[in-house]
């Protein structure tokens, strides 16, 4: 998984907002292909949880979720029409909001 420098650092800014917490991320049942993002800001990971080597940034992966985010990239837009984090997947849908579990690495 890669995370674009704009979206690092929004991340970053939306997190000194909340001392104490840490970045989630998982893969859900969900959306128009079968499977959705699931990014939350938690009080503490899960103990199995994967820590991703960003800089000041502690953004946990669920350990099951890890293959189906290994070519993910995240990336934040800030635009006339679009705002948001958007989840860039090789697989995703049209709609960008899911993608195919077939399509995922299978470990």
């Amino acid at each position: 998984m890669d995370i674009t420098p704009q979206a690092q650092d929004r991340l970053r800014s939306l997190l000194s907002a909340h001392p104490g917490c840490v970045y989630r991320l998982r893969v859900v049942p969900g959306g128009c292909q079968g499977y959705t993002y699931d990014l939350k800001l938690v009080r503490q990971p899960e103990p199995d949880d994967l820590l991703l080597p960003f800089p000041d940034l502690p953004l946990y992966i669920e350990r099951r979720s890890a293959p189906y985010l290994e070519e993910v990239v995240l990336d934040y837009v800030d635009g006339l029409f679009n705002r948001g984090f958007i989840f860039q997947h090789p697989y995703r849908c049209h709609c960008g909001q899911s993608f195919a579990p077939s399509s995922c690495p299978s470990r």
